[in-house]
């Protein structure tokens, strides 16, 4: 049966603050673990107006605490301000807490502009040589290690598993990475999906078996909005691509908007071509269109999990969109 995951940015529309974002967040995972959901991310963004999660280990542990079955993870970590060490410790603990329903996934993105990097004193390291790093702290304070030295640094809590290690990107040389070393990988197309055709061949080309993983597996994350019917869904959708079109060709640092103020903009050409472009990657429509294209998305990519990020003016039409897609491909 296909894998089906949420990723939730936290986004902040118009009229709540980030603070009711947060705790529609944790309620949307208590959601998705009585629904059946496999897995529940949350990401890490800074400075912005639209995303509120800044420290998805924090948010990880409050959605845990709260959730019953559904693994919880992050997606990704932004490996590049960070200490390895400091990770792995994070990680160790969390995986100390909820044993056996961590995912540590990873990524090099800044998640923020030139600013982010000066104020969180970011180095300018090779983000994949801490990945290497971090993988390494996690394997000796494992239980996979042997014989260990007393002069080795150990990310305690020590002695577990190492929670399940994600690699997330949009390109080659992270699919490339991923493979080589043995690692699950997950290819953002709700971000951009220009190079996934590419990646995906590239990691199964390149993959090497590991401790962590004996052949090749793949989670594609999209962006999906499911409601009762095409139009009401398409509808809803375009909080999403006001959004877009006011960040992306716009450069603005904004709330996703209300449901008005989405309705009633009327889009340049420019922008109309950016949503068209955007939306071939993603799946609008009602229960059973949605189930069908996410069912052939997987097929025809060799995907093992799908994740779905959604985004609507409206928190209770986005509860509602996990629902339907719960109902026709978990439940």
């Amino acid at each position: 049966m296909l894998k089906l995951n949420i990723l939730d940015q936290s986004p902040v529309v118009t009229g709540i603050s980030p603070a009711e974002a947060i705790l529609q967040t944790i309620e949307l995972a208590v959601f998705a673990d009585e629904a059946g959901y496999h897995r529940y991310w949350v990401a890490e963004h800074h400075n912005s107006n639209s995303f509120a999660s800044a420290s998805p280990e924090i948010l990880m542990s409050a959605i845990a605490s709260k959730t019953n079955k559904i693994r919880v993870g992050s997606g990704g970590v932004l490996i590049s301000h960070y200490s390895p060490f400091k990770i792995a410790e994070q990680f160790n603990l969390l995986q100390s807490l909820f044993p056996d329903r961590i995912d540590l996934g990873i990524g090099r993105a800044p998640g923020g502009d030139a600013n982010i990097l000066k104020v969180l004193r970011t180095p300018k390291e090779d983000a994949f040589i801490k990945i290497k790093e971090l993988i390494n702290y996690l394997i000796k304070s494992s239980n996979l290690s042997k014989n260990k030295s007393n002069d080795e640094l150990i990310a305690v809590p020590e002695g577990g598993n190492i929670p399940e290690i994600w690699i997330l990107g949009t390109s080659p040389d992270s699919a490339v990475f991923a493979a080589e070393n043995g690692l699950r990988y997950t290819f953002g197309s709700f971000i951009n999906d220009e190079h996934m055709l590419q990646c995906f061949q590239t990691y199964y080309q390149n993959f090497k078996p590991s401790v962590f993983l004996k052949e090749p597996y793949i989670n594609l994350a999209l962006f999906v909005v499911c409601a009762e019917s095409e139009a009401e869904a398409q509808r809803i959708a375009k909080c999403s691509e006001y959004w877009l079109a006011q960040t992306f060709l716009k450069g603005k640092n904004i709330n996703f908007p209300d449901e008005k103020t989405s309705i009633d903009y009327k889009f340049s050409f420019e922008e109309k071509m950016l949503i068209e472009y955007r939306r071939k990657s993603a799946i609008i429509g009602d229960a059973e269109n949605v189930a069908d294209r996410l069912n052939e998305t997987a097929k025809k990519y060799a995907a093992n999990e799908l994740t779905l990020v959604t985004i609507t003016s409206n928190y209770e039409d986005r509860k509602n969109s996990y629902r339907l897609i719960a109902d026709k491909l978990i439940n």
